[in-house]
């Protein structure tokens, strides 16, 4: 039969409209207001966003409550499609300059409003000739733009352009995140800023997204900007640091985006490296004596516990969501022994090819197919598994690894506690955990 996995899919290809992406940008901008300048329905989609990012941030454990900017649409019609919609938008900026008293208005183009050829950047220059505000039109259309990142990058742009000045003084001690992963509020973000306040630099901000607009000019004035990203380059990434690179010869800002903070391992080497940029390689070394010896108490609990176990790692990811060599290296810290690899039937062949490398450059553990008899037997012959996916088999002890949750010292520890934790659930029950 075979083993099953709930809510999965092969991704082949996506769509990629930069509209979110605007939003995603300027969501939580104190003073910022936000239009699409497009059919009510691209906003609905945003919204249908924001609700799936907030039970995920509730699910975490890593919620905060700020207010969103408020989001309007001009709400482009049939009519408009075929006379044009620019006094709509108009209409649309002085019922949210009057409602809303912002700070500045953003106008993110749509496929549809590029399509019938509005000129959205005029009508915005017009609007705040007449109305003495920032009106400030993005130069985004939706589905016609090549890569969603494209909007998150050009409203950081815009910010850099209209509300930074070049710096008269550097603000020591303080630093800027650029980029998002998981928000200023996740569990991620909150383990740098912790680890950072313990070698004296203050996070001034998350930028662009969780910086109010007034509050902007502490980007040119950092001690350092850091790249937010991910150990596997990509496309996004490179963007990333181009544009930190940007405001660098703009402003002379430094910026750091050499390291990555991971495992233990990784976040200490990315430590010890802002800790020389700034001049604190004395405080980087306190604080990572400081952690290991914080993480070596809960290893040696633990060991009691895990020592000789066995796990299985089911995979239907590609590696860069994974970081298998993270999780690898962390089970044979615990004693845990790996007794095999289970490849779901969730790839092309190109992904499957590239994974199967990867791993096989990791482990020498053997490697099975989900379809394989054995890959059953060796499920239900182990202490607990390890699963990107949701496993339909109740009777399974599992560890959901949708992706690593936090960084260093504190993401091995919570997975610590999660392999003690799954093995006090009945085998009978099963069980899962999410880690």
């Amino acid at each position: 039969m075979g083993i099953e996995v709930k809510r999965a899919g092969v991704r082949r290809a996506q769509c990629s409209c930069s509209m979110p992406a605007v939003w995603w940008a300027l969501s939580y901008a104190r003073g910022a207001l936000v239009i699409f300048h497009s059919p009510r329905s691209c906003a609905h989609v945003v919204r249908e966003k924001d609700v799936g990012t907030f039970h995920r941030m509730v699910g975490a454990e890593t919620y905060a409550p700020p207010s969103p900017v408020p989001l309007l649409t001009s709400g482009i019609g049939e009519n408009d499609a075929v006379f044009g919609a620019v006094e709509r938008l108009r209409a649309c900026v002085r019922y949210a300059a009057e409602k809303y008293h912002p700070r500045a208005v953003f106008i993110g183009g749509s496929c549809v409003s590029g399509i019938i050829g509005d000129d959205t950047r005029a009508a915005a220059e017009g609007m705040e000739a007449e109305l003495g505000l920032p009106i400030i039109a993005i130069p985004t259309g939706g589905f016609l733009d090549d890569v969603s990142f494209d909007g998150y990058l050009s409203v950081g742009r815009v910010l850099v352009e209209r509300f930074m000045q070049p710096p008269k003084e550097t603000r020591r001690g303080t630093v800027v995140f650029l980029g998002d992963y998981g928000g200023l509020y996740s569990a991620y973000v909150q383990e740098l800023k912790r680890l950072l306040e313990g070698i004296g630099l203050h996070l001034a901000g998350q930028f662009p997204t969780y910086m109010p607009l007034d509050e902007m000019q502490a980007v040119p004035e950092a001690e350092l900007l850091v790249v937010l990203g991910s150990a596997m380059s990509d496309e996004k990434q490179e963007m990333l640091i181009s544009f930190a690179q940007e405001i660098h010869a703009r402003f002379g800002t430094p910026y750091f985006a050499d390291a990555f903070a991971g495992s233990a391992e990784e976040t200490a080497h990315w430590l010890r490296a802002i800790a020389a940029c700034c001049g604190r390689t004395a405080a980087a070394e306190k604080v990572i004596e400081r952690e290991k010896k914080a993480f070596d108490r809960v290893l040696v609990r633990a060991r009691e516990m895990l020592n000789g176990r066995r796990t299985v790692l089911v995979v239907g990811r590609e590696l860069h969501w994974l970081q298998p060599e993270i999780l690898l290296r962390l089970i044979e810290k615990a004693g845990v022994r790996l007794a095999g690899i289970i490849l779901l039937d969730l790839f092309t062949a190109e992904q499957r090819t590239g994974v199967e490398d990867g791993l096989h450059q990791c482990t020498d553990a053997p490697i099975l197919d989900a379809d394989d008899p054995t890959s059953e037997e060796l499920l239900h012959a182990v202490d607990f598994a390890f699963t990107t996916h949701e496993l339909v088999d109740v009777q399974l002890r599992q560890i959901l690894l949708g992706k690593l949750p936090t960084v260093g010292w504190a993401m091995e520890r919570q997975l610590i506690e999660d392999m003690e934790h799954v093995l006090y659930r009945h085998i009978e029950r099963g069980g899962l955990i999410y880690g």
